[in-house]
């Protein structure tokens, strides 16, 4: 299972989240975390975990809701305690945000709590035809009544308000240059990409026509015969010119069936794409190349520097689509990670909790 950071803080900060057992009047329950005058209830915290669970089995295609998943080794942990660290460091930015919206005298507008109460009608008349018994006490399996539930909503928001107050358009702090080239930096492998294609042919029927398959992609058949071997021929040509010295780039010039992207591939550890490409671009040092065999053919990396200010060339755009956004946001997180320490947190309360042990909401989010 891999590990998830918070890249996006508006969008996982505007997300709605809790757990545990079923408490029926919701009445106020004792803090689990407090920071600057602000706190996230126990009650609140249940929701948070349920809802997190909700995330994980959506997000993680090995996800399984048993022992054994969660007693799983992962590194120096369990997948329980991975998980559970994931929920209270979320939540815990949430809370930060809502003492960061109470510091900086911020107010939400109020189209925003109309949307929030619209938002909450919905679940009111849709799900509960109007009875807010009824919504309650489905709402109750999570720890929360409506009250706590629009609670949680106007909270999402303000985390969302604190962030464009700090960074978004016209923001106090904002980013510049010195920011992105840092995030570039930090985060982006630049390549040179000799690609040969010895896997795959797109399918036709009789007639030449293109053939789908039921997702709407073109359907692939194995490369054959001459074509194949026309193929591995030219993957050994390559592999004797690499390995005698010929220059990169003329071979990639002369071989390569990529050459869309001029300024070469600036790629992200979390990029869709080839993995083993992906990972031994990092692992190279610049200047080093390597060969990589994909299921759709085979692959020859070489490491380049990064360009000058590439977020802002035409030729690199497909790398770079929301590249501001990306830097804000890891300035946010990190900004947020150094109040931390800040935190006041129960453990008494939250040793009690688990992932395993809450439901799993997928109704109220």
């Amino acid at each position: 299972m891999k590990t998830k950071h918070l890249i996006r803080i508006p969008a996982l900060l505007s997300a709605t989240l809790l757990i545990l057992l079923i408490l029926p009047s919701c009445g106020r329950s004792a803090a689990v975390m407090t920071y600057g005058g602000c706190e996230i209830t126990e009650n609140e915290f249940r929701f948070y975990l349920a809802t997190y669970k909700a995330r994980f089995a959506q997000t993680y295609s090995d996800f399984k809701d048993n022992a054994a998943f969660y007693r799983q080794t992962l590194g120096d942990s369990t997948a329980e305690d991975f998980l559970f660290d994931t929920v209270r460091h979320n939540v815990s930015y949430s809370l930060l945000c809502d003492g960061l919206f109470k510091q900086y005298g911020l107010s939400l507008p109020s189209s925003v709590t109309a949307a929030v109460d619209d938002y909450v009608d919905s679940f009111l008349n849709d799900y509960a035809d109007g009875n807010k018994n009824a919504l309650n006490q489905a709402l109750g399996v999570y720890g929360v009544n409506i009250r706590l539930f629009r609670e949680i909503l106007l909270r999402d928001e303000r985390s969302t308000a604190v962030y464009n107050y700090l960074y978004g358009e016209n923001g106090t702090i904002g980013i510049n240059d010195d920011d992105r080239q840092a995030y570039l930096e930090e985060n982006y492998a630049r390549v040179r990409h000799i690609y040969v294609n010895n896997a795959y042919v797109y399918a036709t029927d009789a007639s030449g026509r293109p053939v789908y398959e039921e997702n709407g992609q073109q359907a692939r058949q194995p490369l054959e015969g001459e074509q194949l071997e026309a193929k591995n021929a030219l993957v050994a040509a390559i592999d004797e010119a690499l390995a005698s010295g010929e220059d990169f780039d003329a071979v990639y010039e002369a071989a390569s069936e990529d050459k869309y992207y001029s300024e070469g591939y600036y790629l992200t550890r979390t990029m869709d794409f080839i993995d083993g490409v992906v990972r031994s671009a990092f692992d190279m040092e610049i200047g080093e190349w390597t060969k990589v065999e994909s299921d759709v053919g085979v692959h020859y990396i070489k490491r380049l520097p990064l360009g000058d200010k590439p977020w802002a060339d035409e030729n690199c755009a497909d790398f770079f689509p929301d590249f501001d956004e990306d830097v804000s946001s890891a300035l946010f997180t990190s900004m947020l990670d150094g109040l931390m320490g800040e935190i006041v947190f129960n453990e008494d309360i939250l040793s009690t909790y688990s992932v395993e042990a809450s439901p799993m909401n997928t109704r109220f989010s």
